[in-house]
């Protein structure tokens, strides 16, 4: 263990892909590295059950879900309307009172009273939607994991993805509270059935710095030492703030900044301080589910820093690459870049190419060149400012100059470039991650995820900047 006047742990941080043909593929050719794959119960059937075995005969690591995030969508949907309404109530207040609501009582009328009820009703279905503990082992246990997610209420995950805020309510911390300590307790109960040899991390639920810090305390209290947590909501979130609760107080951030940066590190930061609270050490493990932003992956490895294992896993990797039309950059910061404006600048800028070092580029790029030159014609006919979708569909003028950032129909094309795509995404992740433990082994981990940040808040908006400057802030401690 790891004590309270100790020397600093040093992180290994590794990024879990989600168990997919072209993860797969890549890392059986070389081309990544075979490190672990995670899937859910639900989605291991068919081809997906075969990955699982061929994976494990590798001798990768498997993370097996509990399967609970694609009950979020079904149950969350049915309230979403109702949800909407409320939150256009509040978007009203917010404009009378010219900043972020911060309790109930800047509620009018029985808006308040409303949220309450509609949050004890999404409670009741999210509780209702989650199968038994012993099913959802069973069904992991089947598919030879390595280390498991385990029990979870997904309440809370509910709540902010329907943006009902703690400030909406009515309802004490210790309701909060509650919820996780009755997770830890259901956690204890199921390892003493499980099998010892497969760690299993039961995950933490929190809406706030608070309501984290008392998560953390709960799965201390529960001798909890490998733990997982739900980031995927608060990545999703679209909402600003210009506060956010510390304890019993307020820290006004001068400005309405996006949520997405600011609440996730301060639940992680949130979690440790109430862990260490409790237990005197950090915990030996956590995951944080839904987090594949490199930006984030940096910033949340230095609030994790105390902690031996710390690893990461989202599909936003690869919907980026696959739906978003979006590429991971390192060079010259971490930023996701849309595939339209660097073919613009592809264009217009006659000394740029593509570079890329990543074997997938590389590989790509060897079958399939870019034709700089139509480019350069194309820009120097039109002076267009901008790249439109249809200049990259096939037919138009820049399908065949910028293959790799094409967007061709279903075919060949269309699965080469995915796979190049994804695999391009998934290597910066990857980088990021072996030069984040690197720097740990060195204890530069502060200096190196500084860095990162500085790089990016050069080349961003001044918003999410402010942002990233208190998730740094919050996470250095």
């Amino acid at each position: 263990m790891v004590l309270l006047g100790e020397a600093r742990a040093m992180p290994n941080v590794t990024f879990v892909k989600n168990l997919k043909p072209d993860a797969v593929q890549a890392a059986a050719s070389g081309m990544s590295p075979l490190a672990g794959f995670l899937v859910a119960p639900g989605n291991a059937t068919g081809q997906a059950l075969e990955l699982t075995r061929f994976v494990r005969r590798l001798g990768a690591d498997l993370l097996v879900d509990n399967g609970n995030f694609a009950l979020l969508g079904p149950v969350t949907q049915h309230f979403a309307p109702e949800a909407r309404v409320l939150h256009r109530g509040v978007g009203a207040v917010e404009r009378t009172l010219g900043r972020t609501a911060r309790a109930s009582t800047d509620l009018t009328g029985d808006l308040s009273a409303r949220y309450g009820d509609l949050a004890d009703r999404v409670r009741r279905a999210a509780l209702d939607a989650v199968p038994s503990d012993a099913s959802m082992a069973q069904a992991q246990e089947a598919l030879d994991p390595t280390s498991r997610i385990g029990v979870e209420d997904l309440t809370m995950a509910c709540w902010l993805r329907l943006d009902i805020e703690p400030a909406y309510l009515r309802r004490p911390r210790r309701d909060y509270r509650r919820m996780n300590r009755s997770v830890a307790r259901r956690a204890v109960r199921a390892a003493a059935r499980a099998d010892p040899g497969v760690p299993v991390l039961p995950v933490a639920s929190a809406l706030s710095f608070n309501t984290a810090k008392d998560a953390g305390r709960e799965f201390a209290a529960a001798g909890l030492g490998a733990v997982s947590m739900g980031f995927g909501a608060f990545m999703a979130d679209d909402h600003f703030a210009d506060h956010y609760y510390r304890d019993r107080r307020r820290i006004d951030l001068g400005a309405n900044l996006p949520q997405r940066y600011t609440r996730t590190v301060a639940a992680a930061v949130g979690f440790w301080e109430g862990y260490v609270e409790v237990a005197h050490h950090p915990p030996a493990r956590f995951h944080f589910l839904g987090i594949g932003a490199p930006i984030m992956i940096a910033l949340l490895a230095l609030a994790a820093r105390e902690t031996p294992d710390v690893s990461f896993d989202a599909t936003s990797p690869v919907l980026d690459a696959t739906q978003g039309g979006t590429v991971y950059s390192d060079r010259p910061a971490h930023l996701k870049l849309r595939t339209r404006k660097i073919a613009h600048r592809l264009a217009r800028e006659v000394a740029l190419t593509w570079d890329c070092p990543c074997p997938f580029c590389t590989d790509f790029t060897r079958r399939s060149p870019f034709d700089y030159a139509q480019g350069h014609a194309w820009f120097a006919a039109t002076g267009a400012t901008d790249v439109r979708t249809a200049d990259l569909a096939p037919g138009g003028a820049l399908f065949h100059a910028f293959p790799l950032l094409s967007e061709p129909g279903t075919g060949e094309l269309r699965r080469e470039v995915n796979f190049a795509r994804v695999g391009h995404n998934h290597w910066i992740v990857d980088r990021l991650a072996r030069s984040l433990t690197r720097a740990s082994e060195r204890g530069t981990l502060p200096v190196r995820v500084t860095s990162i940040i500085r790089d990016y808040q050069a080349r961003t908006t001044p918003v999410f900047a402010r942002a990233v400057e208190v998730g740094l802030q919050l996470a250095a401690g």
